[in-house]
């Protein structure tokens, strides 16, 4: 046993130094070709996909989405790929993918809040970023943009981009009171509040500041028992009021 277990070794060493070299090579290539047509294999296959974060989405429509299956291999699976299809999806605000073993593909997913709906026939659902979400269906309680008919001096028609991140950076409790809000032709906004209050927006920079006093004056009015007729944030350092009498 031991004189044949020798040959090889014999064999090898007669080789000379290039020969040598090619033998090592051969088999460094044979085994690295076995290594990937093993990882190929089903044996690599997904056997669990955990899904989190949907709420408004179905959990097949993401999965379908990502492009992922009981037959995606977790070993060669493309994780930036199957977020970039995920986060073209406007309901997505961000996803997160990653594979693990044992054999598990793990998909999570921060939606979107619908914060307005756009009026007219063709009204969308439309996100705090200004990103349309689609159909209305279901967008009863939320506030109305309504969007001047005439186009700007640009020759483009108002946007509602503006009205939806004021919308959006507001709290729930706040948004709630909000009924309307209405893009004038120059772009500012005009807001219409339950109760009947008419809040001037001016335009939606600095949104963050006139939300904050829009939550200041209001609390001061219930605290005083007032009802306000009109509000003023154009200028949110000094918001102007008119009380009814």
């Amino acid at each position: 046993m031991g004189t044949w277990t020798s040959r090889p070794t014999e064999w090898f060493r007669s080789l000379g130094a290039i020969s040598r070299a090619a033998v090592v090579a051969g088999i460094v290539v044979a085994f690295g070709v076995g290594v990937i047509f093993a990882s190929r294999t089903s044996l690599l296959d997904a056997r669990r996909i955990v899904v989190s974060g949907a709420d408004h989405l179905h959990r097949a429509d993401l999965v379908a989405t990502a492009g992922v299956s009981k037959d995606t291999n977790v070993l060669w699976f493309d994780e930036g790929a199957a977020r970039r299809r995920l986060e073209a999806e406007p309901w997505i605000a961000k996803a997160e993918v990653s594979a693990s073993f044992p054999l598990t593909i793990e998909i999570d997913v921060t939606e979107r809040t619908p914060v307005a709906v756009t009026g007219g026939r063709a009204g969308s659902l439309i996100a705090g970023d200004g990103t349309a979400l689609g159909g209305s269906t279901g967008g009863g309680k939320l506030p109305t943009i309504e969007l001047g008919t005439v186009t700007t001096a640009d020759g483009l028609p108002p946007s509602p981009v503006g009205a939806a991140r004021a919308l959006g950076a507001m709290r729930p409790m706040l948004r709630s009171r909000v009924t309307r809000v209405r893009v004038m032709l120059d772009g500012t906004l005009e807001l219409r509040l339950r109760g009947g209050t008419t809040v001037r927006f001016g335009t939606p920079d600095d949104a963050a500041r006139k939300v904050e006093a829009i939550r200041r004056v209001l609390a001061w009015a219930e605290e005083e028992g007032s009802a306000i007729r009109t509000l003023s944030v154009v200028a949110p350092s000094a918001p102007a009021a008119t009380l009814v009498r």
